[in-house]
C-alpha cells in the first residue's frame, strides 16, 4: 500500500502534464508546410569559392590561356591575378534573397551523363546575369558538383557584350566573351584559367 501512495503522485503530475501540453500554433505548421514546399536553390557563388579556397591551397601552378581573333597567348599567372578573374564568377544576383526572387529553377536528370542538371533562368533582366546551370553527379555517399555554367548580357557603351562562363571543379574555368560594337564585325575572346596540371596542353 505504500508503494502505491508513492506512485499515485508521479502519475497525476504526468497526466497533468501530458493533457496541458502547448499545441502548435496554426501559423507554424502553414510556415512549416510552406517552407517544405518552396524549393531550394543551389548556393552556386558558395560551390565557386569553396573550390577557390582549394586552389589555393594544392595549386602547384596556374596557367592563363588567351585566345582572341585566333591570336594565342599563355602564361602562369600569381595568386592574386587568379583570384581577380575568378571574380568574375561571383555576381551580386547569386545572393540567396534575390537568386529566390528573381529566378526560376527547375531540374532534370540527363541520362547520357547520368547527371542532375538544376537549370535556373532570370525572370526578367534584372542584372547583366541571364542563365546558370549546376552539373550535380549523384551519390549514395555525396553528391558531386562537377560544373556551373552561366550566361550575361550586358552594354558597354555602344558594344553589346555576352558572355558564356564555365566553371569546372578542381579543374579549371574559362570565359568566352562575344563583342558586337554598333558599327563592325563581332570579336570573339576566350580567357581559360587551369590548375590541374594534365589540362594544362589542352
Amino acid at each position: 500500500m505504500k508503494r502505491i501512495n508513492l506512485l499515485l503522485p508521479a502519475l497525476l503530475l504526468l497526466a497533468v502534464a501530458c493533457k496541458h501540453k502547448p499545441q502548435q500554433p496554426a501559423g507554424d505548421t502553414q510556415s512549416a508546410q510552406d517552407s517544405l514546399e518552396s524549393p531550394t536553390y543551389l548556393p552556386v557563388a558558395d560551390f565557386i569559392k569553396s573550390d577557390i579556397v582549394k586552389v589555393d591551397s594544392f595549386a602547384g601552378g596556374i596557367l592563363k590561356k588567351k585566345d582572341t581573333g585566333g591570336k594565342k597567348d599563355s602564361a602562369y599567372i600569381q595568386p592574386a591575378e587568379f583570384h581577380r578573374l575568378a571574380s568574375q564568377f561571383i555576381f551580386p544576383e547569386l545572393d540567396s534573397a534575390t537568386f529566390h526572387d528573381h529566378f526560376t529553377e527547375h531540374s532534370l536528370m540527363d541520362e547520357t551523363t547520368e547527371m542532375l542538371n538544376f537549370i535556373y533562368t532570370a525572370k526578367e533582366p534584372a542584372g547583366s546575369l541571364r542563365s546558370v546551370m549546376v552539373y550535380l553527379r549523384p551519390s549514395l555517399a555525396t553528391d558531386q558538383v562537377k560544373r556551373v555554367y552561366m550566361e550575361r548580357s550586358f552594354n558597354s557603351g555602344d558594344t553589346a557584350i555576352d558572355q558564356k562562363l564555365t566553371w569546372k571543379m578542381m579543374e579549371y574555368f574559362y570565359v568566352i566573351t562575344i563583342r558586337q560594337p554598333k558599327n563592325g564585325p563581332a570579336v570573339t575572346s576566350m580567357e581559360k584559367v587551369i590548375w590541374d596540371p594534365q589540362y594544362f596542353a589542352d
